[in-house]
């Protein structure tokens, strides 16, 4: 399905490589009448959650002064290559999560955005992704 949906933008080869390493993506996007308001507790029990099933969590952006904009993201390794992403974008009354697995990277996910029904992520996050001590 993902290959048949590259067809649509024939032009974006970085699009078409993206797509050739990703088994997946899932997006849930939730649209709120009133002001979303993040319990910090529930958010640090799903934080605590993700890091005991492995995950590392790499950006937590909380910008109180952008309308409440929240922006996290985890990602899970399969020795030294990302394996699946997981990004929680949430505005003033909105809610995106999007779960993407396969080989992929963050910029990856960049190049993804506004596609498949992915939010589009205006500008960027510089990212520095952990390599693990190689093998003895």
């Amino acid at each position: 399905m993902l290959v048949l949906a590259s067809k649509f933008d024939p032009d974006n080869e970085d699009l078409r490589r993206v797509i050739a390493g990703v088994n997946g993506v899932s997006v849930h996007s939730f649209r709120f009448p009133g002001a979303v308001s993040l319990d910090p507790a529930l958010m640090a029990s799903i934080s605590q959650q993700y890091q005991q099933a492995g995950w590392q969590h790499l950006v937590s952006q909380h910008k109180k002064d952008a309308g409440g904009l929240v922006t996290d993201l985890w990602i899970h390794m399969d020795h030294a290559a990302i394996s699946d992403i997981a990004v929680l974008l949430v505005g003033m009354k909105q809610m995106n999560f999007v779960s993407v697995s396969g080989s992929i990277t963050p910029l990856d996910l960049l190049r993804l955005s506004g596609h498949f029904g992915i939010p589009k992520m205006d500008g960027g996050v510089a990212v520095q992704v952990p390599v693990p001590d190689p093998v003895r």
